[in-house]
């Protein structure tokens, strides 16, 4: 073996120039530092885009007095907020987040104590507070505003519907006319019926003494079965 040309060989290793040497280097750590930073910015973009949407979703609030008030914002928010019942709040008051909105200018208020919260037993009311809702929701969350009026259009349409058909089956309760007192809080649905309610009435149908306090859950499912619930009661 010639040692002295491998010596050479060797000083050449040993003596390569600055320049050429990173050129591997610099191609190598190219490639890993671009591979790098492709995974830091998909990381970054997947936090940068749900990050904020989920802050805002957990953000978004609705305090409401009682279940059938949340039926309707739930009809009109979906899923886009968080709904929590809290009977200590007003019976004409919601709270969005930090924000308390009055409906007292939207519904007229009947009755006293836990009666005066009950406006929901007349559906005539759903539809004025499921406008309060929209309208509450689209001014303290504006990327709200598009969706919550859509639902708001396409459920009052079908509230309506059956606003007209629970009138109807009211008027046949034969209360239309009729001094009715109220033992079990319930103005708001005997005078949807026509009846006038007075300490000195005759009792009211015995239907009302079993009928639900609340619809079952915060859905407008729930609400309309709570509806029609009260109306089968009077009949």
């Amino acid at each position: 073996m010639d040692t002295e040309a491998l010596g050479a060989d060797d000083r050449r290793s040993v003596g390569m120039s600055q320049r050429e040497r990173p050129r591997w280097a610099a191609s190598w750590s190219r490639r890993g530092l671009l591979r790098a930073l492709a995974a830091f910015a998909a990381v970054a973009g997947s936090t940068a885009t749900s990050g904020p949407v989920r802050a805002a979703a957990e953000e978004r609030v609705v305090y409401v007095p009682s279940v059938a008030f949340g039926a309707i914002v739930a009809a009109i928010a979906g899923g886009d907020v968080t709904l929590v019942v809290d009977p200590s709040l007003p019976a004409h008051e919601m709270r969005l987040h930090d924000v308390a909105v009055s409906i007292a200018e939207r519904i007229l208020l009947k009755g006293q104590g836990e009666a005066r919260g009950r406006y929901l037993d007349d559906a005539r009311n759903a539809p004025k507070l499921g406008a309060a809702v929209r309208d509450a929701l689209r001014t303290r969350w504006p990327e709200l505003g598009d969706a919550a009026a859509r639902r708001h259009k396409a459920w009052s349409r079908m509230l309506v519907r059956n606003v007209l058909r629970w009138t109807q089956a009211l008027d046949r309760a034969g209360l239309r006319g009729k001094r009715i007192s109220d033992p079990e809080g319930r103005i708001y649905l005997l005078e949807w019926a026509g009846a006038e309610v007075a300490a000195d009435g005759a009792p009211p149908p015995a239907g009302l003494h079993g009928a639900p306090r609340e619809p079952a859950s915060p859905s407008p499912e729930a609400y309309d079965d709570y509806v029609q619930a009260l109306v089968d009661a009077l009949e």
